[in-house]
């Protein structure tokens, strides 16, 4: 008799009260990050009046995902991963506390206390995927990982988008003060997640850590799986990235609705991953993840090609809408496969080093590709990312392996 196998449904990922907790922390945790990016870009603005100290926000938040994740992920491998979020929400908060007490003063200051806000902030992404998938069935995963996705998307969008009016009602320093106040509920969320930790030996010797290091690096080095898949994470997310920041250029000058307008691409996009959360939990109960991770790649590429030529307002949000589909469809999905395929022991060094590469494809891409948008025009910018995410769909055609991640 062949058995019943019952497609994941968003309904047992919400009756799971441990998840729900986590989700939430999730939520509260990354709009307290885009609010306080928001008003340290104010606050670097107005103590320089130029935009190399704009700049300095965006340093602090990158320069710790690159030097620290992968070495986060070392420790969160050992730690209790609950405790890992708990103690670096609370952190973060009492920190940002502290920038309010130095506003007015040097940016130098500004700086490093927010490179060490952003240097915790390492330990809080791979403990929370982590535990993701230790409280989440693995039959459900996949549908999990979709609805995280999509909230980290629109939680950080909405972030910048409510930082403008808190600081207009409220000014700088009390905004800060709700951003605060924003990480201590996370805090208070993650502290409700039922969790066991595995006991394990602790070690905390230089030769130890470097060992932890080396393994994580060696395990993706032979996992040919985990290699592909975190390439691929890796050209969604620029691309998810660079679209974001042309987005405004051609909100004004393409379609012709104002800059400050670009906000209803970006919803549109929300909206197509919303309905992607909704599909993947069916597709996946059909289709094989790497024919959905291709299919999402391509249906992303040519929509980014599309994009790139019009000119009418209505097929440029069809046009988000269905790159939303395609970004969830890849995502959510590689992000399973990697938690499926990564031992226990090691999952906190493998998306440490995700999270270092996710970091990554937000500065290096978006700068380069705003080079090209100002010196090749903005069409030819979005042409050609649409072209480098077509390259997975390709590279299936040439290794077979390619296409099973």
């Amino acid at each position: 008799m062949e058995k019943h196998v019952i497609p994941p449904r968003f309904s047992a990922v919400l009756g799971n009260k441990s998840f729900v907790f986590l989700w939430i922390g999730q939520v509260f945790s990354q709009l307290a990050d885009r609010v306080y990016i928001y008003v340290l870009v104010l606050i670097a603005y107005d103590l320089t009046h130029t935009n190399l100290g704009v700049s300095v926000p965006m340093l602090s938040f990158g320069i710790p995902s690159v030097i620290f994740a992968s070495f986060a992920g070392v420790y969160v491998d050992r730690w209790n991963k609950k405790n890992t979020m708990v103690v670096s929400d609370i952190l973060r908060g009492l920190l940002i506390v502290l920038i309010v007490l130095i506003l007015k003063n040097s940016l130098l200051w500004i700086f490093l206390i927010s490179l060490l806000i952003y240097t915790i902030a390492q330990f809080f992404a791979p403990a929370e995927a982590s535990s993701l998938a230790e409280i989440v069935e693995r039959e459900n995963l996949i549908v999990a990982n979709s609805l995280f996705m999509t909230t980290w998307m629109w939680s950080a969008v909405l972030g910048f988008g409510v930082g403008a009016p808190l600081v207009i009602i409220f000014g700088s320093e009390m905004t800060l003060v709700i951003a605060a106040a924003l990480y201590l509920i996370s805090a208070v969320s993650v502290m409700m997640v039922t969790y066991k930790h595995p006991d394990r030996e602790a070690k905390y010797s230089v030769k130890s850590v470097k060992q932890d290091l080396l393994a994580g690096f060696e395990f993706i080095r032979r996992s040919v799986v985990i290699r592909y898949a975190l390439f691929k994470m890796f050209i969604v997310t620029s691309a998810l990235a660079v679209i974001c920041m042309l987005a405004i250029q051609f909100a004004e000058k393409y379609i012709g609705i104002g800059a400050k307008n670009f906000g209803y691409l970006v919803l549109f996009a929300g909206g197509g991953m919303f309905f992607g959360m909704w599909a993947l939990g069916r597709l996946s109960h059909y289709f094989k993840k790497g024919h959905i991770v291709v299919a999402g790649f391509l249906l992303t590429g040519l929509c980014l090609i599309l994009l790139s030529q019009t000119r009418n307002l209505y097929l440029a949000l069809f046009y988000c809408f269905a790159l939303g589909f395609g970004n969830i469809l890849i995502n959510a999905t590689v992000q399973t496969i990697i938690a499926h395929k990564t031992p226990r022991p090691l999952r906190g060094r493998v998306f440490g080093i995700q999270n270092m590469l996710i970091n990554f494809a937000f500065t290096v891409p978006v700068v380069l590709f705003g080079m090209i948008a100002d010196f090749m025009g903005l069409d030819t910018a979005i042409f050609a990312l649409g072209m480098i995410v077509l390259i997975p769909v390709m590279v299936t055609f040439f290794v077979p392996k390619f296409r099973e991640v």
